[in-house]
């Protein structure tokens, strides 16, 4: 009874100490990560046993269970903060809690495109982040090849020089308006693709969604994909309420129904030097601009501005009305007031942009 009591005894005595020294072996073995160091993205609300499966397809642990205690008994889950960790490539176990404390976080730098800017516009947000020079940006935004191949948006075919010298913007259009977070370092061509998938992942889903409306229009109106791309970059320069965007995009269908010209304002200044502000009688009739509405029948040659997702959607499924016209009221509240005729939008004009005691009209009527 004695001789099998001693027995246990140093059994157990010998798994513990097995145990043990297995266990201190895991906790300090350093990965086998060849690179230097690994990033890891923790997203708000992140588990405990999420983090350790990031850890682990990462390589950095060999044994989740043991890395999932030891952050667990460390409070590591607890006080584990959102963002990115640039964790070493010879991590160990034992080092994780301090590796993925508050003071561990990579400093992220936020970039947030507003919807309705301008290529241009948004590469001087870029270089005022930190991110890249704004002239790398403008020189990949005329490189169409480069965006057809690698960012795999509808950049539409190659266009006819500018009469007045401005290189094509290929870009303009996709360069999705919100906010992304980038590691400091990132090449001009990473922000570029970040920023670009954005574009590709709402306009995939549209298309998706509303794939016998996008049938019907292209159908009806012959229009390809970079052509409801630039026509929702009007859409979105003339809509600043949400619910007025399919309202507007019928508007425009109409016009290319009957052949008019679209006429809108915002396409007189795409031009680095003069976009955003208000247009002049002299933009208006300036043949050298190819993007101006007034004096080109159609669609511009590509977009003039980054349209956010509810522009994309209204060119998808535009409001069914016989509207040919709309202005601004100019009370406030971003909305337009609609015309069927043209008497009808001269008295719009008359009562929502004459100025006080002026009798000439503030704004040139289209043509009918």
């Amino acid at each position: 009874m004695n001789r099998l009591l001693g027995w246990l005894l140093s059994l157990c005595l010998i798994t513990v100490l097995t145990g043990g020294a297995w266990l201190a072996y895991t906790l300090f073995k350093t990965s086998e990560v060849t690179r230097s160091h690994v990033d890891i993205t923790v997203e708000r609300g992140t588990s405990g046993r999420e983090l350790v499966g990031l850890l682990t397809e990462a390589e950095l642990v060999t044994s989740s269970e043991v890395a999932y205690w030891a952050l667990r008994l460390s409070g590591t889950f607890e006080t584990l903060k959102a963002g990115t960790y640039s964790v070493p490539g010879d991590a160990r176990i034992v080092d994780l809690p301090e590796l993925l404390g508050e003071e561990a976080r990579v400093k992220h730098i936020v970039l947030t495109l507003i919807p309705g800017e301008s290529v241009w516009e948004a590469a001087q947000r870029m270089e005022a982040a930190g991110l890249t020079d704004q002239m790398t940006i403008l020189e990949r935004a005329k490189d169409r090849g480069w965006i057809r191949q690698t960012l795999n948006v509808p950049v539409g075919p190659k266009r006819a020089p500018r009469a007045d010298g401005v290189p094509h913007t290929y870009l303009e259009g996709f360069l999705y308006p919100e906010t992304l977070h980038f590691t400091p370092g990132v090449s001009a061509d990473d922000v570029l693709k970040r920023v670009s998938s954005g574009f590709r992942r709402v306009w995939d889903d549209l298309v998706t969604r509303r794939r016998a409306d996008l049938l019907a229009v292209r159908e009806r109106y012959k229009l390809k994909d970079h052509q409801l791309v630039a026509l929702a970059s009007l859409v979105e320069e003339e809509s600043s309420r949400r619910d007025e965007a399919p309202v507007i995009a019928g508007v425009f269908y109409n016009r290319l129904d009957k052949d008019m010209p679209l006429q809108t304002d915002p396409t007189l200044v795409y031009h680095p030097a003069s976009v955003g502000r208000a247009p002049t009688p002299r933009d208006r009739r300036n043949p050298e601009n190819p993007y101006n509405t007034y004096q080109n029948k159609g669609i511009p040659p590509g977009p003039i501005c980054s349209p956010g997702r509810f522009a994309l959607s209204a060119v998808l499924t535009p409001a069914r009305h016989d509207y040919l016209y709309f202005v601004a009221r100019r009370d406030g509240g971003g909305g337009h007031v609609f015309a069927r005729t043209l008497e009808e939008h001269r008295e719009n004009i008359r009562k929502y942009l004459q100025a006080p005691g002026d009798p000439s009209l503030t704004r040139p009527e289209p043509n009918p």
